[in-house]
């Protein structure tokens, strides 16, 4: 049982750490929230339903219709300063 409960903070902290690495940027050099909200929308056409900062990335999760016209759930990591997606996953 021990061995089970290990295992399983092991591969909890991995997924964890399966976070996006981005670029460090000054307050000053970012895009703001507003900014990148937009362009998330209008651009990329991701539908957001959270936003957040996660460390030197922001981050949504969300939807986005797919080639064949489906919904499908997605988490996507961005540039702070360009608004370049830098990871994207899709469930």
């Amino acid at each position: 049982m021990r061995g089970l409960i290990m295992l399983s903070l092991f591969f909890a902290s991995a997924v964890a750490l399966a976070g996006a690495d981005c670029n460090e940027y000054e307050v000053s050099d970012r895009m703001t929230v507003l900014e990148l909200q937009k362009k998330i929308v209008n651009e990329y056409g991701f539908a957001i339903k959270t936003f957040k900062v996660d460390d030197n990335c922001y981050e949504i999760y969300g939807w986005e219709t797919n080639e064949s016209g489906e919904e499908q759930r997605v988490e996507v990591y961005f540039d702070m300063a360009t608004g370049a997606i830098v990871k994207k996953e899709v469930d």
